[in-house]
């Protein structure tokens, strides 16, 4: 318990300094604040990187597009068409800050078993873009992650959710994996992002 405490303290100092006083990230460059004190992130190039040559920003998703409509916007008949028809289907490459695309990667190798991909749940377990948008907060989403959630904390029985906090896998991507999950409950990721098969960028 010590240690989860000690991590959620620090991690609220992060997320709570003044752009003056904030914590420099291990290069040294410290992190800009949007309107709502979160930190942003600057994208660092760098291995595993994927440039677009006409922009060079990261190109750290994809958004697949039917019929020229992004895919969640899209009617099922104009999805089964899709299905049935290659050509009808387009990849559009995007990127967002490192930071949220570290928490779309995270969260897909971690969560999305249980919690669905899109983060929009499952049979299994509930949809943690819901829960985000319905209230759930930062301090409350570290909590469940790393003490986990049994019955007595409300979870249904025989979907109990397991303690992270010592799964290296996770507890240290906490914070990027709430980034993604925030970022989907605004409406800012859309759903149908892949991570993109390009030639990595080489330093």
């Amino acid at each position: 318990m010590t240690f989860i405490r000690n991590t959620i303290l620090t991690t609220l100092t992060f997320l709570t300094f003044s752009i003056a006083s904030a914590v420099p990230r291990p290069d040294a460059v410290e992190p800009q604040f949007d309107d709502d004190d979160n930190p942003t992130y600057y994208v660092t190039y760098g291995k595993g990187d994927r440039i677009d040559p006409a922009t060079e920003k990261p190109l750290n998703l994809i958004q697949i597009y039917c019929q020229d409509i992004a895919v969640d916007f899209v009617t099922d008949e104009q999805l089964e068409q899709c299905r049935k028809d290659e050509s009808l289907v387009e990849m559009k490459y995007g990127w967002m800050d490192f930071s949220t695309y570290k928490g779309w990667r995270a969260y897909h190798a971690e969560c999305h078993v249980c919690h669905g991909p899109d983060a929009m749940g499952s049979t299994y377990a509930p949809s943690l873009m819901m829960s985000v948008k319905n209230g759930l907060d930062y301090i409350d989403f570290f909590t469940v992650i790393a003490n986990g959630k049994g019955v007595a904390e409300g979870a249904q029985k025989g979907n109990v959710m397991p303690a992270f906090g010592e799964n290296t896998n996770v507890e240290p991507h906490i914070n990027d994996i709430y980034r993604y999950v925030r970022a989907r409950a605004e409406g800012k990721i859309r759903r149908g992002v892949r991570l993109p098969k390009l030639p990595k960028f080489k330093e």
